[in-house]
């Protein structure tokens, strides 16, 4: 019995780490971009590392709601219920070719693992400038633009499914816990 809970906790712990995937992200250099971490369960500290947030690589660290430190800025939207993800976004601006990499959103918890998404960062030729384009391409979309609202809808629609696929993880988990559990009692007692 004993073994099967070691099994069932170090499973759920695996799936609390968030992260499924890597996210890429793309900027100019001299420009900015903003990067998007979503997490499942809320945290207290967050942060943004270059590579893995070990041996110095932190970029920027808050407890707080938000936090500026030179380029790097970090804001946290703490998910409203248990069915929606909290987000840490970070932006750097004035953007350099050796910021292109792999990065590091963190969110440590008290209670549960800490969260870590790992990202990539890509960054681009540097626009030309704004004289040398034809001013219909330099206005920036609207936030009603269709491509828009599906750019950003997208996310949280996968981000609902994950969320749903990880309760009914945990569902079924404790169901066959429980199920576990009762069997082992039945069998004691009739032998």
């Amino acid at each position: 019995m004993n073994a099967h809970l070691i099994l069932i906790f170090f499973s759920l712990s695996s799936l609390l780490q968030d992260g499924l995937t890597e996210s890429v992200f793309t900027g100019p250099e001299g420009g900015s971009v903003t990067v998007s971490c979503s997490f499942f369960f809320s945290g207290e500290t967050k942060l943004f590392c270059r590579k893995s947030c070990e041996d110095g690589d932190v970029l920027i660290e808050t407890d707080n709601v938000s936090a500026q430190r030179g380029r790097y800025s970090i804001r946290y939207e703490e998910a409203p219920d248990l069915l929606s993800n909290s987000f840490v976004i970070v932006t750097i601006k004035e953007l350099k070719k050796s910021d292109s990499g792999k990065y590091t959103c963190g969110l440590k918890r008290t209670l549960l693992p800490d969260g870590n998404e790992r990202v990539e960062i890509f960054v681009t030729d540097a626009s030309p400038s704004p004289t040398s384009l034809p001013a219909a391409t330099t206005t920036a979309p609207t936030s009603s633009s269709p491509e828009t609202s599906e750019q950003s809808s997208a996310p949280q629609i996968a981000a609902l499914l994950l969320n749903v696929s990880f309760i009914f993880i945990i569902i079924i988990t404790l169901s066959v816990t429980v199920m576990v559990f009762c069997r082992m009692r039945t069998s004691k007692h009739t032998g």
